[in-house]
């Protein structure tokens, strides 16, 4: 059965976004070579990508373009690609059609949805962020693995994920890689019963 790997970004004191949805303490962290040598190697090993509404909007507003510029980053430019070829799957409630190349909206509950998808042949599946999304298939049980990029930041507000999930999950054992910015990337295997 494929797994699902969570790979977000977070405050150390446990936020995914700001206040305002803010990524700008984010972003400086994340493009430092640990972190994408890390996604890089996600990206080799899952050949679907789950994302909410949210991070589809902001994904398809910024990554599509991203490929045919010629000041992007060697980087950038591989995550473009990788990220315009491989089939996405958005879940929002509001959304009416998507239209970026590969992206199907998924219309059915996200547990069904994953669950099913989970039993499909293929590589993993990435959920990419998207903090609402993980939180519902945390509570589910459908997320195998969680990396996250852990950011030398404290918020004191904002989206939290792990916050309100109706059940203790167990992890274990962890890697822990830590960057020269004093950020690091924890890496964990949900336990099962």
């Amino acid at each position: 059965m494929r797994k699902v790997v969570l790979w977000i970004g977070m405050s150390l004191d446990g936020f995914t976004s700001g206040p305002n949805e803010q990524l700008d303490w984010l972003v400086p962290h994340a493009t430092r070579p640990l972190p994408m040598a890390t996604y890089r190697r996600l990206r080799e090993r899952c050949d679907t990508v789950l994302v909410g509404r949210v991070n589809y909007e902001g994904f398809q507003g910024y990554w599509p373009k991203v490929k045919d510029d010629p000041r992007a980053s060697r980087d950038d430019v591989e995550i473009s690609r990788w990220l315009d070829g491989v089939p996405k799957v958005v879940f929002s409630h509001t959304l009416r059609e998507v239209t970026w190349h590969n992206a199907r909206l998924a219309k059915g509950n996200a547990a069904e949805e994953v669950a099913a998808l989970k039993r499909t042949p293929g590589k993993d599946i990435l959920l990419q962020n998207s903090t609402r999304l993980a939180h519902s298939l945390l509570a589910a049980g459908l997320v195998d693995e969680l990396q996250i990029l852990v950011a030398p930041v404290v918020l004191g507000a904002g989206r939290a994920l792990f916050t309100g999930l109706p059940r203790r999950i167990e992890l274990g054992p962890a890697e822990l890689t830590g960057s020269d910015d004093g950020a690091f990337i924890v890496r964990y295997e949900v336990k099962r019963a």
